[in-house]
Formats: structure tokens, C-alpha cells, sequence
């Protein structure tokens, strides 16, 4: 009899929860010691799912959990809630929270972290999965998440942070992954923050991805992860804004043999993606955009108002790794900054296939020559088009540049330490030129940011937030001037 009676008030302490609101409006509250599981099971339409500040060593699953529009089911986590997986085993590809074949939900706020195996399984922070729309993954805290193996290329072990894989032909679609930060996780194979396979309509913004020993930022396509689905087994229609990539390197991973090779930012057969107004910093690669697939390509990318600086082995690469793997296509690099990105690569990096792609606006400021800032390793290339970048390093050599060089300082205010901006008396100030608008992106997203369907390659803003041109347009990230852009525009 006592041990029936202790079974029961366990579990009516396990289900012991407080509701508050209308129907389909509720407050859902869980406390330390209760079940989130059980709270989440209840939630409709509507309802929030509010965790109370303390430890719960618990996975929570959402499969085929479904809000609505304007009415989404949250789950929300106070200051102070820590979701640990210490103890836990994954099971296949598992999440500490996995949200599966789901429709308006949000997740936010919590702290995620020590979910680890050694075994054959992917342990994640956070895991989507399958199929399902308006997905938001918000200000969360994801970290420790460890594949513990040792073992080299080829074996298949990794784990990720946030991980998204539309493996469904129903896609995930209008996808929001916003203000986290994902550090100091063991990936082996694997990636920080990535989108996989049948995803289509995504917003990355503001999340500092840093500390992870491989690829922070990755947007995969072609890897089978979406059977069946064809051209549509590859991410597409994203911007990327306003996120920090710092300090990704596979230097010490064993599955890499420790060899450096983890972009900040990564691209490997995406499509139709914006990448503005990042900072990418201490990694091995700053950018990447490639296609590990033969026959396949990365393509139709703009990459707008980024600041590159101090990443261990090259500032962007472009093209397959190899004369046998994929290409990139329509690729658009206009007012970035770089500094001092070089290592077996330099600042800009041609390795195999690019082709019909432009470049404008740029400084690249390297560790060598101005010349040997630019460098192609490889073959295939066609059709790229080089308007006016600055180019400065330790010479002033410039013969084998591309387009139309200026060769100078550029004056930067304190490179060193990132500050990428422009003093007063610098030579990129108005000495741009605006490029072409692209009008042939077909998205409801694109015409959400860009209602006059012209997509602006140079940005309305500037890595600040400022106006992207004051008079003629600046080289570079950083527009020089202190006037406020206006209400709206900074999309």
C-alpha cells in the first residue's frame, strides 16, 4: 500500500501543473521536479508552456504539435532555466528538445547543454526535423553539446548545437532562428548551426555562433537527407543578418586530423541566400561558399556588408575543394571588409568552377602584397565580372588583380582588433559604384523584405545599421558618415 501510494504522488507531482487563461489562451507553469513533457502534451493552439527558473534533466519532444496563425504553441523558459541532458543517451539523432512535423511553434529562452555520447548516435541541442512551417527557434543558450569519439574521416560521428533537417517532401518552410548563441560544442563531422535538405523561406539573425571545433554557420544541400525530393533536397530563400561566426576552427578535432578547415560561414549547394551585415572572426575559413558534390552547385548567393577579419586560414573561399566535387554559380560579393585572413589560402580564394559571378565594392587588406590577396588554385572558372575594390597589404605589387584597383590603405580605425570602419581621410569614401538590383529571385520572402521586388546586391544599410550610401556609395562595409537611416529601411 505505501508503495502505491508513493507511485501516485510522484506522478501527481509529475503532472502537477498551473493553468491560467481562456481556452486555447493558457498559461502552462512548470516547476523544478515537474514534467515539461507533460505540459507540452497539453498545450494547444495558443498556449504557452512557461518554465520556471532550475534544472530539468529531461529531453521534450513537439511532433505534429500544431499552432496557428497568430495563436502559436510556445514553450518558454525563464532567466535561470538549465535543460540538461547529463545522464541522457541519444537515440539516433536526437535532441535535447526535438520538434518534429510541426506547425507554429516557437522555443525560447532556454539554456541548453551536456548532451554527449561516444557512441553511434548524434547527440543535439535543439533539433527540427521532418516537416512543418513558421518554426522559431529564439534566444536560446546552447552549449556542451559533445561527440566524444577520437576516431578520423571517414567514421560518421558528430553532433550539432541547432540543427534543422527537412527530411520530409512537405519541406519545412518560414523557418526563424533568431539571438542565440551556440558554443563550446565537440562536432567532430558535424556543424554549430546548421540547415539541411528541404527548407526553404529561413531568417538567421543575430545569433553568435563561437568556440566550436568545426563549421559554425552551414547551409547544406544534396547530402540524401531528403529522399526522393530532387533539386528540392537543398536549403534556399534565406537571409542571413547579423550574426557573429568567431573562433570555429577544426584545429583540434580529431576528425580532421586537427587540420584547420571550418568556415564561419559556410555554403555547400544552398541557393537563393543573403548574407549581410555579419562579423566573421577567428575562424579557420571566414566565409565559404562551395559544393562538396560533383555535378552540383552552390549558386545565386549575395554576400553584402560583412566585416572578415583575422580568420586563421583564408577570408572566402569559392568552388569545389576539387576539380572532381561541385561549383558555385552567381555568386555576388559586394562591401565587404577584410583584413589579415591567410593561411594555406589568402583574403579571396578561387578554388574550382566559379563562374558567372561578381565582385565590387570590396577592401581586402592582407598579410602580403596586394596582390597576394587574390588567389586562384584552381580551374573551370567563366564569366566573372571585377568592378572596383581596394586592395592594400605589406607591397603594392597588383599586376595579376582582377578589374579595376585601387591600390592604397584603405584607413581603417583600428583593424587590429576589428574595427573595420573608415577614418575621415580614408580613399574608399565615395569611391563606389552601385550594382545592378537582382529582380529575378522568386520567393514570398523576398517580396516580405523587398516589396518592389528589386533586391539591392550592395544592401540598404551598412554593418552598423547606418545608410548603406550617403551621396556615392563607400568601398567596403563601413558607409563613413553619422546619418540615421530611416524608420523600416534596414531591411
Amino acid at each position: 500500500m505505501k508503495l502505491a501510494m508513493n507511485a501516485a504522488l510522484k506522478l501527481s507531482c509529475l503532472a502537477l501543473f498551473s493553468h491560467s487563461g481562456a481556452a486555447g489562451a493558457a498559461t502552462i507553469t512548470v516547476g523544478p521536479g515537474q514534467s515539461i513533457q507533460n505540459a507540452v502534451n497539453t498545450a494547444i493552439a495558443g498556449d504557452t508552456v512557461r518554465v520556471l527558473a532550475g534544472t530539468y534533466t529531461q529531453k521534450v519532444k513537439l511532433a505534429d504539435k500544431n499552432g496557428s496563425a497568430g495563436n502559436p504553441v510556445t514553450v518558454k523558459a525563464d532567466a535561470g532555466v538549465i535543460l540538461s541532458g547529463t545522464g541522457l543517451v541519444p537515440s539516433d539523432r536526437e535532441g535535447l528538445i526535438t520538434i518534429t512535423n510541426s506547425n507554429y511553434v516557437r522555443v525560447e529562452g532556454f539554456d541548453v547543454a551536456n548532451f554527449s555520447t561516444g557512441g553511434s548516435n548524434t547527440p543535439v541541442g535543439i533539433l527540427l526535423q521532418g516537416k512543418g512551417s513558421h518554426l522559431q527557434i529564439v534566444n536560446n543558450k546552447i552549449h556542451n553539446i559533445r561527440h566524444t569519439s577520437t576516431c578520423k574521416d571517414p567514421c560518421a560521428v558528430g553532433a550539432h548545437g541547432l540543427a534543422v533537417f527537412g527530411t520530409d517532401a512537405g519541406g519545412i518552410t518560414d523557418l526563424l532562428i533568431q539571438g542565440n548563441e551556440v558554443y563550446q560544442n565537440v562536432l567532430q563531422s558535424s556543424e554549430a548551426l546548421v540547415i539541411n535538405g528541404n527548407v526553404d523561406r529561413f531568417e538567421v539573425l543575430s545569433n553568435n555562433v563561437h568556440d566550436n571545433n568545426n563549421i559554425g554557420f552551414d547551409f547544406i544541400g544534396y547530402e540524401g537527407e531528403c529522399g526522393g525530393c530532387g533539386e528540392n533536397d537543398r536549403v534556399r530563400n534565406g537571409i542571413v543578418r547579423g550574426n557573429i561566426a568567431r573562433n570555429n576552427t577544426s584545429s583540434t578535432n580529431p576528425w580532421y586530423g586537427k587540420q584547420g578547415s571550418a568556415g564561419g560561414f559556410y555554403v555547400d549547394g544552398g541557393r537563393n541566400i543573403i548574407f549581410d551585415r555579419n562579423i566573421s572572426t577567428g575562424n579557420d575559413l571566414g566565409f565559404e561558399f562551395a559544393s562538396e558534390h560533383k555535378g552540383k552547385a552552390t549558386e545565386d548567393i549575395l554576400m553584402m556588408n560583412n566585416v572578415v577579419y583575422n580568420n586563421r586560414e583564408a577570408g572566402l573561399s569559392l568552388g569545389g575543394y576539387s576539380s572532381s566535387a561541385g561549383a558555385s554559380r552567381r555568386i555576388q560579393v559586394h562591401n565587404n571588409s577584410f583584413y589579415k585572413n591567410r593561411g594555406w589560402g589568402t583574403e579571396l580564394l578561387f578554388q574550382y568552377k566559379v563562374t558567372d559571378s561578381r565582385f565590387s565594392n570590396n577592401i581586402v587588406v592582407g598579410e602580403g602584397s596586394a596582390e597576394e590577396a587574390y588567389d586562384v588554385t584552381g580551374s573551370g572558372h567563366a564569366n566573372n565580372t571585377w568592378g572596383k575594390n581596394l586592395w592594400w597589404g605589406t607591397g603594392t605589387a597588383s599586376a595579376s588583380l582582377p578589374g579595376t584597383k585601387v591600390i592604397a590603405d584603405p584607413k581603417y580605425v583600428a583593424p587590429a582588433t576589428g574595427n573595420l570602419r573608415l577614418q575621415a581621410a580614408s580613399p574608399a569614401i565615395n569611391a563606389g559604384a552601385v550594382t545592378a538590383a537582382v529582380t529575378n529571385w522568386t520567393s514570398p520572402l523576398w517580396t516580405r523584405y523587398f516589396p518592389s521586388g528589386a533586391i539591392a546586391p550592395n544592401g540598404v544599410a551598412d554593418i552598423d545599421g547606418g545608410p548603406r550610401s550617403e551621396g556615392p556609395i563607400d568601398l567596403g562595409a563601413d558607409e563613413f558618415g553619422t546619418a540615421a537611416i530611416a524608420a523600416g529601411a534596414t531591411r
